[in-house]
This record gives C-alpha cells, sequence and structure tokens, in this order.
C-alpha cells in the first residue's frame, strides 16, 4: 500500500493529465468537459479506494486534491 503522499501525488498526476486533455479541446462544448471532469474523478476515486482501506482518509484525499485543482484552475482562468 501507499502510503498518502504517494497517492495525493498520483492524483495530482491524474487532474494534470485532465487539464491537459481539457486545454487541448478548447473548442468542444461545456457538456463534454463536465463529464470528462466526472470520468477523471471516477478514476481517482476507484484508485483510491483499492489503495486506502480508511474511508475518512479516502474522502479528505479527494477533497484535498480536487479542490486543489478547481482552485488552480479558477486562477488561471482569472489571470
Amino acid at each position: 500500500m501507499l502510503r498518502h503522499g504517494g497517492v495525493f501525488f498520483i492524483h495530482l498526476c491524474i487532474w494534470f493529465s485532465f487539464f491537459l486533455v481539457i486545454h487541448q479541446s478548447g473548442h468542444d462544448h461545456i457538456t463534454y468537459k463536465v463529464m470528462l471532469f466526472f470520468v477523471f474523478l471516477y478514476l481517482i476515486c476507484t484508485l483510491t479506494v483499492k489503495l486506502i482501506s480508511k474511508n475518512k482518509v479516502i474522502l479528505i484525499l479527494m477533497s484535498l486534491s480536487t479542490t486543489l485543482y478547481l482552485i488552480t484552475e479558477l486562477l488561471l482562468i482569472i489571470s
């Protein structure tokens, strides 16, 4: 089993790949981007459940990485 930092690093790698996919498909409709967001979120969820057995830690890691991604994306949109 990976430690929590390793799982969090995997989350950040997945969010970075999502960032690359979204910015390469700039002309897609917003509906497709939202669906793709939930696909990547599901990928992160299933990966975290496989690697970590405590529900509280799963929820904390997922919410932390998702919030960090959304804040970063918001800051990039604003600037």
